[in-house]
């Protein structure tokens, strides 16, 4: 085989991870470094069923597009150590392929920019690890595409130095030694070689069951150097990979950092976890933060932080579409009638609105609080998907909305009751969805219901709501402000000033 089509590549990536997810109990069982927390098949499972998702069932135009779906899907699901720094070595090996079909000296190149990237996503690369299989392979890659075309020829000579350079990773970590295993990434790395070629040669091989140092697992007694593991998935950083190691290198270790486009991925250990979330606050929008006690995982205790939180809210707050389906919000709609709607010309109710007071049409529309049913509802539906409901409500000063709210959550059980939480944002409007957008942000960082409203009442004083009229006819019409405050505009707009109004309580 001289070349690598689209779609034997793309299934390369899918056989990698029916390989790992049926074999990674296989990993976890030698998983002592840097941690015996025995999760890197997991983790390196998880990454894979991350590209899995992205790429299956989808067709490609050409290479950079599966490229861009397959790193998409890796530094989104991207756990632990071997995770992060296997997004990078993708991040490295995809960065030069972007023609169909690869052939010997492309591959190559990739394997050399794969490796190289993958030393530079950690803070302190050790030999002994996953790295030396990397290394390995690549370095096959680069003598034997010279004078070889037939990638299987390579790839099967690149597994077998690949095995050589596990095998030795026992020999050069004293840890490894100790406990009688190879390095359990490592490990993880050579699978995903062999299912490459799997691929490549086109038929279901039988795994060969090799003796390794690692079938005869001594257990031995470890002390965790840092007691918890922060992952973070950073959208849009306002920092260089750089400037985040040296922030970071004097609060824990095992830090490694993959960006790729504008996303960065962070992994650390710990014993400062808030601290350390605080920094990475600074970094960028926190997309998704995961914090782990690996003394907890250690011994088979849940481990994992987790808060489950999801948001309801009006729709008076005009958060975009996007916002509603990506965080799952539910909205409890306000009412508003009136009966000439459908009667006047405008694409949105502003031009409507508009057109009306031209008109001098005499009645006007009506607007009222959603209903006790509607926020019932929209409780029951979050109830079912997470742990705890936070509502943000209208302003109690202008609307019904938070009594609304409040009835709804009274025909809830007293079990459900205890877990729906309503907040009156003393806001409308557009600063009633900034109340929305910071209650996203502290939920993605894992904050606990009570710490989030908390910090939600510590934004009510600084958030004020001023408006600017291009036409007070609008307002007039539906009696917002009287005829006589909506002349005076006129006249100041005449004189070229422009009065601001400010939403009072």
């Amino acid at each position: 085989m001289k070349n690598i089509s689209l779609e034997t590549l793309k299934e390369m990536f899918l056989k990698s991870f029916e390989r790992i997810d049926a074999e990674k109990e296989e990993i976890n069982k030698i998983n002592v470094f840097p941690v015996p927390d025995q999760d890197t098949g997991t983790n390196l499972a998880k990454t894979l069923e991350g590209i899995k998702k992205s790429i299956e069932g989808k067709n490609f135009q050409n290479s950079k597009e599966l490229a861009k779906a397959i790193l998409e899907g890796a530094l989104n699901s991207a756990q632990g150590n071997v995770g992060v720094i296997f997004t990078g070595f993708l991040a490295g090996f995809f960065s030069n392929i972007n023609e169909n079909p690869i052939n010997a000296k492309k591959l190559a190149e990739a394997f050399e920019r794969g490796k190289e990237k993958a030393f530079k996503s950690i803070l302190e690369p050790k030999e002994g690890t996953i790295l030396d299989v990397i290394k390995a392979t690549s370095e096959v890659f680069k003598e034997k595409a010279e004078k070889e075309e037939n990638i299987i020829n390579i790839f099967k000579e690149a597994i077998e130095k690949a095995k050589e350079a596990l095998l030795a990773t026992k020999e050069k970590m004293e840890i490894l030694k100790r406990a009688n295993v190879v390095d359990a990434g490592g490990l993880g790395f050579l699978m995903i070689l062999e299912s490459f070629l799997e691929s490549l040669e086109g038929e279901k091989k039988e795994v060969k069951k090799e003796k390794m140092p690692s079938e005869k697992v001594k257990r031995i007694i470890q002390i965790l150097s840092h007691r918890y593991e922060i992952v973070a998935l950073i959208e849009n950083p306002k920092v260089k990979e750089e400037e985040v190691k040296e922030k970071l290198k004097n609060l824990g270790n095992s830090l490694d950092i993959v960006q790729i486009k504008n996303k960065m991925k962070i992994h650390i250990h710990t014993d400062y976890p808030e601290e350390v979330k605080k920094e990475i606050k600074n970094f960028g929008k926190i997309e998704e933060l995961r914090e782990e006690d690996m003394a907890k995982e250690v011994v088979g205790e849940p481990s994992v932080k987790k808060v489950s939180i999801g948001i309801v809210t009006e729709d008076v707050a005009s958060i975009l579409p996007k916002i509603l389906e990506k965080y799952q919000i539910e909205i409890a709609k306000t009412k508003f009638e009136w009966p000439e709607l459908e009667k006047i010309e405008g694409e949105n109710i502003y031009q409507k609105i508009k057109k009306a007071y031209e008109m001098e049409i005499e009645t006007r529309p009506k607007t009222s609080q959603a209903m006790p049913k509607d926020y019932l509802e929209a409780f029951k539906k979050q109830l079912q998907k997470f742990e705890k409901v936070l509502c943000l409500t209208l302003t109690s000063k202008l609307s019904g909305c938070y009594n609304s709210a409040i009835q709804a959550r009274e025909m809830l059980s007293k079990k459900d009751q205890e877990r729906v939480f309503i907040f009156d944002t003393l806001n409308g409007v557009a600063g009633q969805a900034l109340f929305v957008l910071r209650a996203i942000e502290l939920i993605q960082e894992q904050r606990e219901i009570e710490e989030i409203i908390e910090e939600l009442k510590k934004l009510i004083p600084k958030i004020h709501t001023y408006l600017i009229f291009q036409d007070p006819k609008g307002a007039e019409f539906i009696g917002r402000i009287t005829k006589s405050q909506a002349n005076w505009i006129r006249r100041m707009k005449k004189l070229k000033l422009h009065p601001l109004m400010k939403i009072k309580d």
